[in-house]
C-alpha cells in the first residue's frame, strides 16, 4: 500500500466520529509499537527512536538519511517508498505505506508508515514527522510477507 494526498484535500479526515473510543494502550502494544519519528528537510536528517533504529537495523546514536532507511525495505517497493517521500519532501502532504524491512538473517519485519509533512519555508526548510507501526512478530524466510 501506497498513498500520499495533498494536503488541503484531507481537510477534516482526521476528526474523530461522535462516540469513538480510543483504543486502551496497554492492548494495543500486545499487537504492534508505535514510535514516532520526524525528519529536517532542510538537511535531511531523520530523527528516529530506538524501536524504529532497531527495527530498521540502525545504530542507537548518530544522525541518518533516507538512503539508511530505504536500504533495508524490500527491494521491490523501494522506489514506491523513495516516490511518497518526494513528493511529500516538495509540498504539504499526508502520506502511508506498508512494506517490510529484509534483516541480514533473512527474516522479515513488516512496518507500516504514517507521515505528513508541513512548515515549508523559502530557503528549503520544513519538516515531514509521523509514526512507523510495528507488529510484534517477525516472518522467516519461509513465511513471505503478503500485501
Amino acid at each position: 500500500m501506497f498513498k500520499i494526498a495533498k494536503a488541503d484535500s484531507i481537510a477534516g479526515f482526521g476528526t474523530q466520529p461522535q462516540g469513538f473510543v480510543a483504543p486502551d494502550q496497554d492492548i494495543l502494544s500486545q499487537y504492534c509499537q508505535i514510535e514516532s519519528w520526524t525528519a529536517d528537510l532542510s538537511t535531511g536528517v531523520f530523527h528516529l527512536g530506538p524501536a524504529a533504529r532497531l527495527h530498521h537495523g540502525l545504530s542507537g546514536d548518530g544522525d541518518f538519511g533516507l538512503f539508511n532507511l530505504m536500504q533495508c525495505y524490500d527491494s521491490q517497493y523501494r522506489q514506491h517508498v523513495l516516490e511518497l517521500y518526494e513528493v511529500a519532501a516538495m509540498s504539504p502532504s499526508s502520506f502511508c505505506f506498508s512494506t517490510t524491512i529484509v534483516h541480514e538473517d533473512g527474516s522479515q519485519v513488516p512496518v507500516m508508515c504514517i507521515g505528513e509533512s508541513s512548515n515549508f519555508s523559502e530557503d528549503g526548510g520544513g519538516a515531514i514527522n509521523g509514526v512507523f507501526v510495528f507488529p510484534t512478530f517477525k516472518l522467516n524466510k519461509a513465511q513471505p510477507y503478503t500485501q
